[in-house]
């Protein structure tokens, strides 16, 4: 071999090695999680239910939010996807949560849209920020403040505020505060509704597509938010981040704005939009069972039959297979006692959990039927899972549920 001809291989196989270097280092944008957004309710009252009323809130809300996976750069999205009118955001930050709402000293960062600093997000429509450079673990704590001066109209549904729900600097912009002194806190569906991280780890990304048993709280003893969050813990080793797509009195088949359009309405919007996915888990159903007939705690609505359910799973399957994504089907719960059980409800959600269990229509079976169920009465959840109500598992059962998930499901 010529000295030329040597200089040409070794060019080559140092260029052939970069290459190689380089495609395994190459970045991606994976979704790590979300809160995904409803709109405002439209009456004061449905069948027994008081819908509480909506109020405008000015200044900044500050979230403190949980991700799944890492990485070096953020994303964030804000949405006005439900909203009628404009919205304007002047100052949107992220951190590193401290204590409470508090950020990390030092790592408050401007998220920013084209460069510029505010923005107007149309009405019925997301915008996503620019990347920020902040490098975050995985199972951390993030805060995002968002300032909106013109105010936005928000329903605060929960009654009683507690330590981890959002906070609001009224009618000032404390976007970039360390400490965040707050007079209220105020509990609606964040602005915010989704983070995205950039890594180069391609990890596979599981969205968990439910109502409010999937949407979940989050448990004040570990942080983490509902049986979704106790997965993603499990999956870490793994390489899997758990992306949450519940929304509290979500149904498959039947939209209601303040719930959240059906899922499978909200399909491209919430679960196959998520930069990464890999799997869909799917706990739904039980408010279609639920809230079906005359005289039901949110008013009449039409009578919902098993096979019109399993009709609706057979299109969120066939959705998510054309998109080579895997679907992993979980058995709805017990719900004795609960406002809207009948034997008749019973009857259509044993069916469908057989369904579920035999037909071999999904990839994969998760039976939280069989884990949170009362032995002695199979029709209610075991008393220690069960907070009062009948119906959405105490901090113990959704960890519970997330601890008897086979992690071999997302191999």
């Amino acid at each position: 071999m010529t000295k030329a001809s040597s200089v040409l291989v070794k060019v080559a196989v140092f260029a052939l090695c970069s290459g190689a270097v380089m495609a395994h280092a190459q970045m991606t944008w994976i979704g790590t999680w979300t809160s995904n957004p409803t709109g405002l309710p439209t009456t004061e009252k449905m069948g027994s239910y008081a819908i509480p009323a909506s109020i405008l809130v000015k200044g900044t809300m500050r979230y403190r939010l949980r991700v799944s996976q890492g990485g070096d750069q953020v994303r964030l999205k804000l949405s006005n996807e439900y909203g009628r009118t404009p919205l304007a955001l002047a100052a949107v930050t992220v951190g590193i949560a401290g204590d409470g709402l508090d950020a990390r000293p030092g790592s408050l960062k401007k998220a920013l849209f084209d460069g510029k600093p505010n923005v107007v997000i149309p009405a019925g429509a997301p915008v996503l920020t620019d990347p920020v450079d902040l490098s975050i673990k995985s199972l951390s704590d993030l805060v995002v403040s968002v300032y909106v001066p013109e105010g936005i109209s928000v329903t605060p549904w929960a009654t009683e505020a507690s330590a981890l729900d959002p906070g609001l600097a009224v009618d000032t912009d404390a976007s970039l505060l360390e400490r965040f002194s707050f007079r209220k806190r105020v509990w609606s569906r964040p602005i915010v509704s989704a983070v995205n991280v950039l890594t180069d780890r391609r990890p596979k990304v599981v969205v968990t597509l439910g109502d409010s048993i999937t949407d979940g709280s989050t448990d004040p003893a570990t942080g983490e938010r509902g049986w979704p969050g106790a997965l993603s813990r499990r999956l870490q080793e793994q390489n899997v981040s758990v992306v949450n797509a519940g929304i509290g009195g979500n149904r498959l088949l039947q939209s209601m704005e303040f719930m959240g359009r059906s899922a499978l309405s909200r399909l491209e919007q919430d679960v196959f939009s998520v930069p990464g996915i890999t799997h869909i888990l799917v706990l739904e159903g039980i408010n279609d069972i639920g809230m079906s007939g005359k005289g039901g705690m949110f008013g009449d609505f039409p009578v919902v039959r098993s096979d019109e359910l399993i009709t609706a799973y057979f299109q969120i399957i066939t959705r998510a297979h054309e998109r080579g994504i895997k679907v992993i089907g979980a058995t709805i719960m017990p719900f004795e006692g609960a406002d809207y059980f009948s034997k008749e409800k019973e009857k259509v959600r044993t069916d469908i959990n057989g369904w579920i269990r035999f037909s071999g229509s999904f990839d994969g079976v998760i039976d939280f039927d069989a884990a949170l169920r009362d032995p002695e009465q199979i029709s209610k959840l075991k008393p220690e899972y069960d907070p009062g109500d009948h119906l959405h598992p105490n901090h113990a059962g959704c960890r519970h549920m997330g601890d008897v998930i086979d992690p071999k499901l997302f191999k």
